[in-house]
């Protein structure tokens, strides 16, 4: 199982590499030399795809196409900032933030053999840290629902690709597309993934997504899978129905 940081223009920003030891960065053929210069990325290998290939979804299909070993591959966002234990309590909050290499990648290896175990082609792990407040053992795994495309995986065979005429709501899109062609997914419920503020940062998405292309994003997913997207009042926040 390979796990592949997607990144553009964020070679001065880059987080997520300080997490992994067993890791590549995927990056466009321009921006290699400058990846390859960044402190702790001497010795990861530096994965190319053709400066042709713009936008995430694109992205995304090539790296499913070009990357994936025999067992899969997981995708991490290059802003992350540690795995967070959503089973803690407040008098453990202490330990709640994981950012050993070694424990991150068991956790990983971990989560990609239990879906294998139920037979989930698509995996990850909570939507973010503020679902501490909801988590109460009794659902540690998951097998419907949205995964946070920050952080997540695909076993060989899943059979699935993101529809490139979306620019940013990829993973409600590949949610979806998974519950229509497997029924299932595979959700760790016990971890998630953190990220640095989001929104904020240049590069990445940065430079192709905006309102416009937000509110076209949900039109074609509502096109796609009629009533299961929701739309809440925030402009652009999107939730397909569990």
């Amino acid at each position: 199982m390979k796990i592949i940081i997607p990144s553009h223009r964020r070679a001065a920003t880059i987080t997520t590499h300080r997490l992994l030891k067993n890791f590549a960065v995927c990056v466009p053929e321009s921006q290699a030399d400058e990846y390859r210069a960044v402190d702790g990325l001497g010795s990861a290998e530096v994965v190319t795809h053709p400066d042709s290939i713009i936008g995430l979804t694109p992205k995304l299909n090539w790296m499913l196409a070009n990357l994936m070993d025999d067992e899969g591959i997981v995708f991490l966002d290059d802003d992350l900032a540690y795995l967070c234990r959503c089973f803690t309590t407040p008098e453990e909050a202490a330990t709640r933030k994981i950012t050993d290499p070694e424990t991150i990648e068991a956790i990983i290896r971990q989560t990609y053999d239990l879906a294998a175990s139920a037979g989930a082609f698509y995996f990850g792990w909570e939507t973010s840290e503020a679902t501490i407040r909801y988590y109460s053992g009794l659902e540690p795994f998951k097998l419907t629902g949205y995964i946070n495309g920050c952080a997540k995986g695909f076993r060989r065979g899943h059979g699935l690709r993101y529809d490139e005429r979306i620019v940013a709501k990829d993973d409600y899109d590949i949610a979806c597309a998974n519950a229509l062609r497997h029924r299932i997914c595979f959700r760790d419920t016990r971890y998630a993934f953190c990220q640095k503020a989001t929104f904020t940062g240049a590069g990445g998405l940065s430079h192709y997504r905006n309102s416009e292309t937000e509110n076209r994003d949900v039109e074609i997913l509502r096109q796609k899978y009629g009533d299961v997207i929701q739309v809440g009042k925030q402009v652009g926040a999107t939730t397909p129905v569990p």
